[in-house]
């Protein structure tokens, strides 16, 4: 089959706009279909997602976006093809291209270069707005681009997926309110990248996404596209972490450095830092299960912590790390404690002696039946990694599948009601849990699912750190609450 032969791995490029491209993922809920694509196909199929915000036909050939598309094709390779959303913005010079002429002329460009590289071309028609009448009926907003689209693929013999069509039958399946979930209606508070909040028809939560994406693959099937082989079966169902927020603390962990151009940037245990030291990795694995991440850079309150479903505190700063530390004070840790028993899932990683403050953080766990022993279990000195190793586990969902773990220089914990052990090695609490009221609280001495040692960068792939990390949120994002959008 063309492009499914060999040992060379499938490669899908997308071209497109905003409803396709992938988004920035801390602070913000939005997600463009392109960019969980890839959740339905199997191992040995690679997406590359060029579209863009704001991009039409007449804006990503100007730019070079398509000449650098197609410098990288190769016989085989699909191109998806799906613009129009900015086509038609008349009042844009830049961007506007008429759907009988330059719109049509471009695709037919897209097509004809792609084919000539021997690659495949697949064309979509755009998908819908969410665009309701008074009385409920849902409008066509796109003009005659779709059909400019539907009329080349039928005259040029190309692969066409009409998602304008899909995506309208579904909104109007859903109705008026329903289909708002998979848009971005967002009040004030809520992400920390659209403070102000957003009543947006156009682009899509996780949710609204995966539901393009699927109607995509669906699209796939029906015109026997030798990608359909590739699919994998998605549940219809939401994901475990879809309408969930998962925050982490920026205030009682605030390490700044200076960068290569000398800008201070926040880095260690933060979902920007990309270095070992950061949990980068961590935030793209928990994404993928639907959920969204966030950071708290202030002192918690009940209203704050009304955006989280998950809330992470981790290493809290001595005055070694920050000149000025933000410690926990008595408001603060009541807005936690009530936080957690109306629901909240709270998620203690602490250090160990020397590299934490414990005295005020200890002050937060107690209220749940921990403290942290200032302590230093498994010192690892070089590469000696057996020093950290973990591989006698209790059944319990954090293990399911897990051969053993890592972790290095811990600090044990002793527990009281209601807090329990999970993990436990030579009468040392090594992880805990409690359950209170309705929330429920998980602690572990280590930061331990950092770059480091879930990416593999220097440990050795025997220890499952990921694999636990993904059990990990699974099971406590089953726990969680989704958060209130709108």
């Amino acid at each position: 089959m063309v492009g499914l032969s060999g040992d060379r791995r499938i490669r899908i490029f997308l071209i497109g706009d905003s409803t396709m491209a992938d988004k920035n993922l801390i602070g913000n809920p939005e997600r463009g279909w392109g960019q969980v694509f890839p959740m339905f196909f199997t191992d040995g199929v690679d997406i590359e997602n060029h579209a863009r915000n704001g991009r039409s036909t007449k804006s990503f050939l100007a730019e070079g976006r398509w000449q650098a598309v197609v410098g990288k094709l190769q016989a085989g390779d699909y191109v998806f093809i799906q613009f129009g959303h900015n086509d038609s913005k008349r009042v844009d010079s830049t961007r506007f291209a008429d759907a009988r002429t330059t719109y049509r002329e471009n695709l037919l460009r897209f097509v004809n270069e792609a084919k000539g590289k021997q690659a495949v071309p697949v064309l979509l028609t755009p998908v819908t707005r969410r665009s309701f009448s008074k009385e409920g009926a849902l409008k066509d907003t796109h003009g005659e681009y779709p059909v400019v689209v539907r009329e080349l693929a039928s005259s040029e013999h190309i692969a066409l997926i009409d998602l304008q069509k899909k995506s309208m039958q579904l909104l109007e399946r859903l109705g008026p309110e329903a289909s708002k979930n998979l848009f971005l209606w967002v009040r004030p508070g809520v992400f920390s990248a659209i403070g102000n909040g957003k009543e947006d028809n156009t682009h899509f939560t996780f949710g609204g996404a995966r539901m393009m994406a699927a109607l995509v693959a669906e699209g796939l099937r029906e015109i026997s596209s030798p990608l359909a082989s590739c699919l994998k079966s998605v549940p219809d169902t939401p994901l475990v972490g879809e309408g969930k927020t998962v925050l982490l603390d920026y205030f009682y962990n605030n390490e700044w450095k200076k960068n290569a151009q000398g800008k201070p940037v926040r880095y260690h245990y933060v979902w920007e830092d990309t270095a070992n030291s950061g949990y980068s990795d961590l935030g793209s694995r928990i994404v993928k299960m639907g959920a969204s991440i966030d950071s708290l850079c202030q002192e918690p309150t009940e209203e704050l912590l009304s955006r989280a479903s998950i809330y992470i505190i981790v290493d809290p700063d001595t005055p070694l790390e920050t000149e000025t530390p933000n410690y926990a004070g008595p408001a603060a840790i009541d807005a936690i404690e009530q936080w957690v028993r109306r629901g909240g899932v709270l998620v203690l990683l602490e250090n160990d002696k020397g590299n934490s403050e414990f005295t005020h953080f200890n002050e937060i766990s107690s209220r749940f039946g921990i403290t942290f022993n200032e302590d230093s279990r498994n010192r690892v000195v070089g590469t000696a990694y057996d020093t950290g190793k973990f591989n006698s586990f209790p059944d319990h969902p954090l293990f399911r599948g897990v051969r053993q773990i890592y972790m290095k220089e811990i600090s044990t914990m002793t527990l009281k009601d209601p807090a329990r052990p999970i993990l436990t090695d030579s009468n040392h609490v090594v992880i805990a849990y409690a359950q209170v009221g309705k929330g429920s609280v998980f602690a572990v001495g280590d930061p331990w699912i950092y770059n480091e040692y879930i990416t593999h960068r220097k440990l050795p792939a025997a220890y499952e750190n990921d694999k636990a990390a993904e059990n990990l949120f699974a099971w406590l994002l089953a726990r969680a609450s989704p958060v209130r959008y709108n």
